[in-house]
């Protein structure tokens, strides 16, 4: 269960911030969140991307929604709310997952009993 919970609130599914409010204490526990955060920090981070400038979207033929392009990394990065950690946070976090999981694995194996 708590793998399932870790992969819906990772951010590959369900953006950071498109989180519901009373959900958003989950993400902190997911292990994939800070994979996949800094995965993208690491990869949108100084990336420009070409736009022809308004892009239509049409819904259902009877009304039309004009947004704007995403232009570089550092927006998209923005928009998806990946901007509250920095990829070096995301390391630290990571290793500190692996440090407790391991301590708590050694504690469960050093006191268990036959």
């Amino acid at each position: 269960m708590a793998f399932e919970v870790s992969r819906l609130f990772g951010g590959f599914l369900l953006a950071p911030s498109r989180v519901p409010v009373y959900f958003s204490w989950l993400d902190a526990l997911s292990y994939i969140k800070y994979s996949f955060v800094g995965a993208s920090l690491n990869e949108l981070h100084g990336l420009q991307l070409n736009c022809n400038g308004l892009k239509t979207t049409m819904f259902n033929a009877t009304y039309n929604i004009t947004e704007t392009c995403i232009t570089s990394g550092e927006e998209l990065i923005k928009e998806r709310g990946y901007d509250h950690i920095s990829l070096e946070g995301c390391i630290g976090v990571l290793i500190a997952f692996i440090i407790f999981c391991r301590a708590w694995a050694f504690i469960g194996v050093r006191f268990l009993k036959n």
